[in-house]
């Protein structure tokens, strides 16, 4: 199992589709792929607009993202702190790759403009989702009413509540699944590199802006 397939930094897609677009449909389209991934469900082609430039707006940002210098080279560094550490293969790789999406998030929660992008896509009206599974509509529903009800994830600035988002997403993974010993080593590497992560979010602002070409 690759490790990007368990992306779900859908903040940080609230926060970009923030850039030059205010409709709530378009941040909450931008988020869909995430909520699908944590609805084991998968997305048909929107039958909203707005939605669907949010949908294509989430795959250009992965591309763009993953592709910066900088952000390769956060997630390098994470990678060799956990070795150090003592971390396994492969929930190393993996938390090497999320830990540097979920840690960026935790920077953006405190911009209130970003806030009020996310707020307004879980407001969005979700009638034009579409799905191809036929089950997956309450899945979603059930997503959407959670967090809704939990509001922004301010929990994201904690290293700890992190870890804690890490090992529920990777627990199930035969491969990823980190042992207590695993999850020892991602603490102390996610609480050492918040700071890091902090230090260079404007700079992986400014190039996920340029590649996307959008925003100011």
């Amino acid at each position: 199992m690759d490790a990007t397939t368990l992306r779900v930094n859908f903040f940080g897609h609230a926060a970009v589709a923030s850039w030059n677009d205010d409709r709530g449909g378009v941040a909450l389209g931008a988020m869909l792929p995430d909520f699908a991934t944590m609805c084991r469900a998968r997305l048909a082609p929107a039958a909203d607009a707005a939605l669907a430039d949010g949908i294509a707006l989430h795959h250009a940002t992965d591309a763009a993202f993953h592709a910066l210098p900088v952000v390769l080279d956060l997630m390098r560094e994470l990678d060799a702190r956990l070795d150090r550490g003592g971390c396994a293969r492969g929930p190393r790789r993996a938390v090497a790759h999320i830990g540097v999406e979920l840690l960026l998030d935790g920077v953006l929660v405190g911009d209130a403009g970003y806030r009020a992008s996310y707020t307004a896509g879980l407001a969005a009206d979700p009638a034009g989702v579409r799905w191809r599974d036929a089950d997956a509509p309450a899945r979603f529903a059930m997503l959407l009413a959670r967090l809704r009800d939990h509001g922004v994830p301010d929990d994201l600035r904690s290293p700890d509540a992190i870890a804690m988002r890490l090992h529920r997403m990777l627990a199930y993974r035969p491969l990823l699944a980190p042992s207590e010993n695993d999850m020892r080593a991602i603490r102390v590497a996610l609480a050492e590199f918040r700071d890091r992560v902090a230090v260079g979010a404007d700079e992986v602002l400014r190039a996920l802006r340029a590649a996307l070409a959008i925003g100011a």
